[in-house]
């Protein structure tokens, strides 16, 4: 008895053959793991459907009872080898700044639109049912609190928490690949 079980996407450098230790996971016989499958050797995102991977080890494995679990169909994204790139942290730098500046004008025209100096004096008033000496009090806590707000949303002081963003970025990708994957056919 052989069990496979699909893995729902792969990633594989061009070049490299697939085999079906590279999209799935196996309760077989040794070596079933090196079993060779069709997958065309250009970028781009490929979809492998389970009964591909049944007919080969159907052919390697002749008489074994094949269960498949799973899902129906992998993605397999071809990607170019990883080569480094000198200029990522400048990139990366340019984002940030882009990042920081728009947000900051962002922040800075929807107070001037909403009068937040005024606003929060008035929050302010209610509370406590007194004027405050000086704005800046009230001002400058609440725009830690806006940063330390975004930077839980984004998850920078734990590295290992899963953030809101990632569970957008991974369903994004997986919406892509569903969109963008062609068909791999077994033969010509």
């Amino acid at each position: 008895m052989i069990y496979c079980q699909l893995r729902p996407e792969a990633e594989l450098p061009l070049g490299t053959p697939l085999r079906l230790g590279h999209v799935a996971r196996l309760i077989a016989p040794e070596g079933a793991e090196e079993i060779p499958l069709p997958c065309p050797d250009s970028e781009g995102v490929w979809r492998l459907d389970a009964l591909l991977c049944a007919r080969a080890l159907r052919s390697a494995c002749p008489g074994e009872e094949i269960s498949l679990l799973g899902a129906e169909s992998c993605y397999i994204r071809r990607i170019k080898p990883h080569r480094p790139d000198p200029l990522r942290w400048l990139r990366a730098l340019a984002a940030c700044l882009i990042l920081l500046l728009g947000s900051a004008l962002g922040l800075s025209w929807f107070h001037s639109d909403v009068d937040m100096p005024a606003a929060q004096v008035m929050v302010y008033r209610l509370l406590t049912g007194q004027e405050p000496e000086d704005s800046r009090w009230i001002t400058v806590p609440y725009c830690v609190g806006v940063a330390l707000g975004v930077a839980v949303f984004y998850a920078l002081p734990s590295a290992r928490a899963i953030t809101p963003m990632e569970v957008k970025l991974s369903a994004y990708r997986a919406d892509m690949e569903k969109a963008q994957g062609r068909e791999i056919h077994d033969g010509p």
